[in-house]
């Protein structure tokens, strides 16, 4: 039996991992944003489960008061950036896995590109502007959200947008300018920190397995010191989804082409470039046509097959990913790059059609 065998044995072993299971783990990519509290214990679990890929996006440095419950970090490391920490330590810990590095803060600018290549997102962080931020970045790019949260001993935990499930806004439709009092301002308990943080990668080992039991829709609260759980459920607000999704779209492009004209000059067959900006199972499930370049990849060509007077036709499943790429287009200066209306939901609405 080789190392990498046996490293994962124990879970091979397991009815609901099994042999395949623990390869499909290998494949998949995580990203955990903030490694702090919630986020060591998290990347610890994910780095053992064996998940390949595994992002650390965090841009604070490693401080004393850290140390009780970020586990990841010895006192030697005070003044260090957490990411490059982590990292190595990770490496250490299971050298069969990959580990990426992001040592930034993650804001508007940056945050669509950062999640776009994980298969899941983990929310790490400590304040509700970030959360929202990525809340929202996770309903525009369609990617799982595992929610921790921490207050002195409670713990809570839940998963936004898996499977069309409940997002963030729909449990807590809250002005992002609310603030919420830090652990350095009112404490943590390490205890409850490490319990939370597992719990969270548990959420997603079984969102990459497609277990039935992931936490969507469902609120996990608990109290170390009581020993008390309770389990609530929460279900979709379509206005707050909407407001997710509005973050994003409030773009400089107007350019948007209906799903009847683009179905017209798809009969007719006129020239132009059409280009579907979603991810490569959500083009396989069902497409109408052109080639497929994720945005996360598309935002990052630097040689282009068209010329600047070309018209490009960009869709998406709601419009928004497609919109943010047209945006992006003319900001290259292609000037006729366009959005379709509503992407492939409003599409299947009007034409009822598939046409590949």
């Amino acid at each position: 039996m080789d190392d990498k065998v046996s490293y994962y044995s124990s879970h091979s072993k397991l009815s609901f991992i099994g042999t395949d299971g623990q390869e499909k783990l290998q494949q998949k990519k995580a990203l955990v944003i903030g490694a702090g509290g919630l986020g060591c214990p998290c990347l610890q679990s994910l780095s053992g489960a064996g998940i390949g890929t595994i992002g650390i996006a965090d841009f604070d440095t490693i401080s004393i008061s850290n140390l009780h419950r970020q586990h990841l970090y010895h006192y030697h490391d005070a003044g260090k950036l957490k990411t490059t920490v982590a990292a190595e330590k990770l490496s250490q810990y299971n050298p069969f896995i990959k580990i990426q590095t992001h040592p930034l803060m993650v804001n508007e600018s940056n945050v669509l590109e950062l999640i776009g290549n994980y298969d899941v997102i983990v929310d790490g962080t400590d304040n509700f502007a970030t959360r929202y931020l990525i809340n929202d970045a996770c309903v525009v790019l369609n990617k799982p959200l595992v929610y921790g949260a921490i207050h002195q001993t409670e713990g809570h935990v839940t998963v936004f947008n898996y499977q069309h499930s409940p997002t963030l806004r729909c449990l807590f439709p809250k002005d992002e300018n609310e603030t919420i009092a830090s652990c350095a301002e009112i404490g943590a308990y390490n205890i409850i920190t490490s319990i939370v943080g597992t719990m969270m990668a548990n959420e997603v080992i079984k969102i990459l397995l497609n277990h039935a039991d992931v936490l969507a829709g469902k609120l996990l609260q608990l109290d170390v010191l009581s020993g008390k759980m309770l389990q609530v459920k929460y279900q979709p607000i379509a206005e707050s989804i909407s407001k997710s999704a509005e973050r994003f779209t409030q773009s400089k492009n107007n350019k948007t082409i209906s799903p009847k004209v683009l179905r017209e000059r798809i009969k007719c067959n006129q020239h132009f470039h059409l280009i579907d900006v979603r991810e490569t199972d959500e083009h396989k499930d069902f497409n109408i046509g052109g080639i497929n370049i994720p945005l996360q990849n598309f935002l990052q060509l630097s040689n282009f097959e068209f010329s600047p007077t070309d018209e490009i036709v960009l869709y998406c499943q709601k419009g928004i990913r497609s919109n943010q790429a047209a945006e992006w287009l003319t900001s290259k200066g292609f000037s006729n790059a366009f959005s379709l209306q509503g992407g492939i939901d409003y599409w299947q609405k009007i034409s009822g059609s598939h046409l590949t």
